[in-house]
């Protein structure tokens, strides 16, 4: 994670389509917090496929 999170203080446009998706699924009513977790599960897989190829 701590990849992730050096890749969104460097990288604005994935920061910024994080920042939007958290702020969209945070809208929502889940019955579960890890519910929350698990939908951003998405985005967060791809921008990890972008720190492998990009961050290299």
């Amino acid at each position: 994670m701590l990849m992730f999170r050096n890749w969104l203080r460097s990288n604005a446009a994935d920061r910024d389509l994080y920042a939007r998706t958290k702020r969209a699924l945070a809208q929502k009513e889940w019955k579960h917090v890890q519910d929350y977790a698990d939908a951003k599960t998405v985005i967060i897989e791809e921008i990890l496929a972008r720190v492998r190829v990009e961050g290299k």
